[in-house]
């Protein structure tokens, strides 16, 4: 792959992205739509079509570039995970296997279902059930009674916005996710993966996660949420740095490659020939402030940026971060004009150590913590990642650590900790690198 990733996907200008995607895969008279599995019965052409797709490749041999074996090892060779091109390159991965798939049923409009563990709260039992070429007996025990949407926020209730995330948050930069990535694609990984000791399921690591069916629907879902994001906040939002990426490696239908794909070309659905249904039903979660009688917004008046950072004692697996004295006083002494916006990351040594951690941001003080995420790690540590020293998550907040602030008047702390989530792996401890935060306070009026 041709990708300069710490020069090329940081903040830079915006810029208008044409649809180009660079070459083309082979496209249909009619374009493919994507349906959630409960549009689906299990007799519907586009999950005949994936049963029996999966069965075929499955059984071409390992070296044939459209079996199942060469597909899975494309992702565990290429896949870009902990960084910004997470969402392209994946869109182009089930883009290749979907017209693979129609080629080998001569289902030529099959579109991949996409599975969303909100709506679908369990998976379906044409995914459980033993015998299936969808079936996967390396899961976690339990796994086809979990209700993934209960699962899921029991465990962090942080998210990705696809209202006001901006890029970076969303999508995440040269050497951090993005919160799509890590509020939800993560934690399904590893619900479905299973962390028990001993051999681990195939989801739980991106070396062998492709292998699983379920893989292709979870991420079909998550590109319905970058399609959804991308919808709300329009195409000016891409950094042309970004943009002007190329990913390759992938197969077509007739087992060719297919060159190098512009990432920015293919950030609408349609340059690659497929829409959904129906884009995500996700709830925004922030809650809108209530101003005076008759007013309906802030207006800002200026604002001050405060910019923290702190390293990590050496040999540490955890690391703090303390807020400036000036900027804790001004929020606990603040009404409803003063706009509050964290953002900042925290790393590690791109390691083994890292697999099966959960990786825990909070604010603390007084006694008193609030969370501001929770990811376990879903990590490539080699491969085409070598160059990138460390894997950050990263992490935000606003008004809403101000009920917390109001409980004491000691000193304001940011700490992440990397939770070993199978501790009887004996795996090595992890290394801290560093912890930074961005916090803008900006006054306003109601207008």
């Amino acid at each position: 792959m041709t990708i300069s990733r710490r020069s090329a996907l940081g903040a830079g200008a915006s810029a208008l992205v044409g649809l180009a995607a660079g070459p083309a895969l082979a496209q249909t008279s009619s374009r493919r739509i994507r349906r959630g599995v409960s549009q689906l019965s299990e007799h519907s052409d586009d999950l005949v079509a994936f049963r029996e797709g999966v069965e075929e490749m499955k059984r071409l041999r390992g070296s044939n570039r459209l079996s199942w074996a060469w597909q899975t090892d494309i992702h565990r060779l290429r896949a870009e995970h902990g960084n910004g091109l997470f969402l392209p390159w994946h869109r182009l991965e089930l883009a290749h296997l979907e017209r693979i798939i129609g080629a080998l049923t001569d289902h030529k409009s099959f579109a991949l279902p996409y599975w969303d563990w909100q709506g679908d709260r369990f998976l379906p039992n044409w995914l459980t059930r033993p015998g299936s070429p969808l079936y996967e007996r390396r899961r976690a025990a339990g796994v086809d009674v979990l209700d993934f949407n209960k699962a899921r926020w029991s465990a962090a209730s942080r998210f990705a916005n696809v209202v006001s995330d901006r890029f970076l948050q969303f999508a995440g930069g040269p050497r951090s996710a993005g919160n799509v990535e890590l509020y939800g694609h993560n934690h399904i990984h590893v619900l479905i993966g299973g962390k028990q000791p001993g051999p681990l399921g195939l989801m739980s690591r991106p070396e062998t996660a492709a292998g699983d069916p379920v893989f292709w629907l979870h991420h079909c879902n998550i590109d319905r949420v970058w399609a959804t994001w991308h919808r709300n906040v329009g195409p000016g939002v891409y950094p042309k740095e970004w943009a002007d990426l190329e990913l390759g490696g992938f197969v077509g239908p007739q087992g060719q490659d297919t060159g190098p794909w512009r990432v920015g070309g293919i950030v609408e659905t349609r340059s690659l020939g497929y829409t959904y249904d129906e884009l995500y039903p996700f709830p925004r979660f922030n809650v809108q402030a209530e101003g005076p009688d008759g007013a309906t917004a802030r207006e800002p008046l200026g604002g001050t940026v405060y910019k923290v950072q702190a390293e990590a004692t050496p040999g540490a697996g955890t690391m703090t971060l303390v807020l400036p004295d000036e900027a804790v006083r001004r929020m606990r002494a603040a009404d409803d004009t003063l706009m509050i916006s964290g953002v900042g990351t925290a790393s590690f040594a791109r390691e083994e150590g890292l697999h099966d951690r959960s990786l825990e941001v909070g604010i603390s003080t007084g006694g008193r913590r609030m969370s501001l995420g929770s990811s376990p790690t879903f990590v490539h540590v080699g491969g085409p990642h070598a160059g990138h020293a460390d894997y950050a998550i990263g992490y935000s907040f606003g008004e809403e650590v101000l009920n917390l602030l109001a409980e004491g008047d000691g000193p304001v702390t940011i700490s992440v900790d990397a939770e070993d989530l199978a501790p009887e792996m004996g795996r090595p401890a992890v290394r801290a690198l560093g912890i930074e935060l961005a916090l803008t306070l900006t006054e306003s009026r109601w207008v």
